[in-house]
């Protein structure tokens, strides 16, 4: 009797024993969950608020700068490529033309990126309809001032991109350990906060439905900031395929006989050379032994539009080679997809909508985390001021 008593004893004791193990684990990834975001609220929100804004931060341009509104919407071959060009060279003659690119929605103008005599970066738009120019902006906009905010911070690159996109590693763990501190997480998917209560109650109810519902969202944006972490410590993906074939020789890099039909044949020869590529930027050769390079959309799936391209002779108009995203090998293909995956441009103003809600909910988090965290700091510091020196003998 005594030996089964001491047996049942002991079961008991282990069973405690696994219990405070259980219990200091959790306790260790609760105060892991607090601390990180607690310690980085400032710095996180204002990255995801960012980050959120930079998602249509062309749009808000577009709403800024009539410039930029296309006065009649055109597709395909409609597009007046040539005709840009040429009123390009005719309304700013002094102006060296960089790329002509049009946006992802057709009711953006066409934009020529260019250098002014004084070395200024500027954007001119023309109508995609006619060609028409429509108007100069400034380079430095509110998609530049988004963009740079949240993926440098406006430092340094070299230490601006690091700093941003180390956090990608705190982001995974507070993930993980709000999965290990919440229980049975599944329960809640469907668990409206409770905005009758406190609103340390409500916050962290709130907390937890966003945690759930934006948790495959969060650990997409932390593994894409990893990989941006990644292309800067060295891990670049190797540069695209260059022009195969030979150029004839000129002097300047523009040939004085490249106008606006001779672009519209380039543009016809790239599409030969690939049947169904949406030509959407024409990048200029920068010196005289450069090509002319096409980039469009074509068939492969979650790319840049860089990663479908043509090489064309300015002088003559001939193809010198051209790569299709599905042809890119395995790291230039995971490098071409971050982009659209951490800002949702893949599915054009639809995706970008959801990832900007996605973005709102992810800053909601960090905010109600923060929320959380105080209150219950305010709550520790109110017990500690009503603790007095009696009340400690009497616990010691």
């Amino acid at each position: 009797m005594n030996a089964s008593n001491q047996s049942g004893a002991s079961a008991e004791r282990g069973a405690d024993e696994r219990l405070t193990e259980k219990q200091a684990r959790d306790r260790l990834w609760f105060t892991v969950h607090s601390w990180l975001g607690l310690k980085l609220s400032l710095l996180m929100s204002f990255i995801l608020a960012t980050g959120t804004i930079a998602v249509f931060s062309y749009e808000i341009d577009w709403l800024l700068n009539p410039e930029m509104r296309a006065t009649e919407r055109v597709a395909g071959n409609g597009v007046a490529w040539g005709a840009a060009f040429d009123n390009m060279r005719r309304e700013y003659p002094e102006y060296r033309p960089l790329n002509l690119a049009r946006f992802q929605d057709n009711w953006f103008a066409l934009q020529m990126l260019a250098r002014s005599p004084g070395g200024e970066l500027v954007r001119v738009w023309f109508n995609p309809a006619d060609g028409a120019a429509l108007g100069m902006t400034s380079f430095f906009n509110m998609q530049r001032l988004f963009r740079e905010l949240h993926r440098h911070l406006m430092l340094p690159l070299h230490i601006g991109i690091p700093l941003v996109t180390v956090l990608a590693f705190p982001l995974l763990i507070s993930l993980i350990a709000g999965f290990v501190v919440y229980k049975k997480f599944w329960r809640g998917l469907f668990k409206w906060p409770r905005f009758g209560r406190k609103p340390r109650i409500w916050n962290g109810d709130l907390h937890r439905l966003l945690g759930l519902w934006g948790s495959w969202f969060i650990a997409l944006i932390a593994i894409t900031s990893l990989w941006y972490l990644v292309e800067e410590l060295g891990g670049r993906a190797p540069s695209l395929p260059a022009a195969a074939g030979e150029m004839a020789d000129r002097d300047a890099a523009l040939p004085q006989q490249l106008d606006g039909a001779a672009i519209d044949l380039a543009l016809q020869n790239a599409r030969r050379e690939l049947p169904g590529l949406e030509p959407g930027r024409i990048l200029f050769p920068g010196n005289a032994g450069a090509p002319l390079t096409i980039h469009g959309e074509l068939s492969a799936m979650l790319v840049r539009p860089r990663a479908n391209g043509v090489h064309i002779d300015p002088a003559s108009g001939d193809v010198l080679g051209s790569y299709r995203g599905e042809e890119l090998d395995s790291h230039t293909r995971i490098s071409e997809a971050s982009d659209p995956l951490h800002f949702g441009y893949f599915g054009g103003v639809w995706s970008k909508l959801l990832w900007f809600i996605l973005g709102l909910m992810m800053t909601a988090m960090s905010v109600t985390g923060v929320w959380i965290n105080a209150a219950r700091l305010k709550r520790s510091w109110l017990v500690a001021a009503t603790f007095s020196p009696a009340d400690f003998r009497r616990s010691a």
